[in-house]
């Protein structure tokens, strides 16, 4: 029989390994439905690209068309730099679904699968969201030295995105959950108990 410590460490397990394979699963299926929904009014900050008035290269948008998920993979394909990072990201939103499944093992055996918990649960979401603060402060940092070299205060004032803040901030929560979980649980383990 498991202790009420083992089965709140499994709880925290299960929740992780469920949260990985759902953003996996959504970030491998469609990214621009996931930033759109967690950027609200994206589509009002979207610029459109257009090489000359009147006239579209294969894939730009006009100067009056909306931002949707057709156009988006149309942009995807056409572009060099973009199509590398999009096809990247889904790898890696695969990486993020076999972690999640990872996350079975230690459900299982919870203290032979200790060190999975640290590294998938505890390490991995944490320096995931310190990195994401870091890079919103770096994007904060830049928009401020542009519209010092602009005179503009408008994109001084820019903020991070949504996306960015919701996305470390689900990262944060889980590091620090499976980070409660394996100290509550640290006596039993060094004893060898479940």
């Amino acid at each position: 029989m498991r202790s009420r410590k083992t089965n709140l460490l499994q709880g925290v397990v299960l929740l992780t390994g469920v949260l990985f394979i759902v953003m996996g699963l959504f970030f491998y299926i469609s990214p621009f439905r996931v930033f759109k929904m967690l950027s609200p009014g994206a589509e009002a900050r979207s610029a459109a690209v257009v090489q000359n008035p009147g006239e579209t290269v294969s894939g730009t948008l006009d100067e009056g068309e909306e931002l949707t998920q057709d156009n988006w993979l149309k942009q995807i394909i056409n572009d060099d730099i973009i199509s590398p990072l999009y096809y990247v990201f889904r790898a890696l939103a695969v990486l993020l679904i076999v972690s999640g499944v990872a996350m079975i093992m230690p459900l299982f055996d919870p203290l032979r699968y200790r060190g999975l918990v640290y590294y998938n649960g505890l390490i991995f979401p944490f320096f995931f969201s310190i990195s994401m603060f870091i890079f919103m402060r770096i994007q904060k940092s830049i928009n401020t030295g542009i519209a010092a070299d602009t005179g503009k205060e408008a994109i001084a004032s820019m903020e991070a995105h949504p996306a960015m803040v919701v996305l470390a901030s689900v990262f944060l929560v889980i590091a620090v959950l499976n980070a409660a979980s394996l100290i509550i649980t640290r006596d039993q383990a060094r004893a060898g108990r479940e």
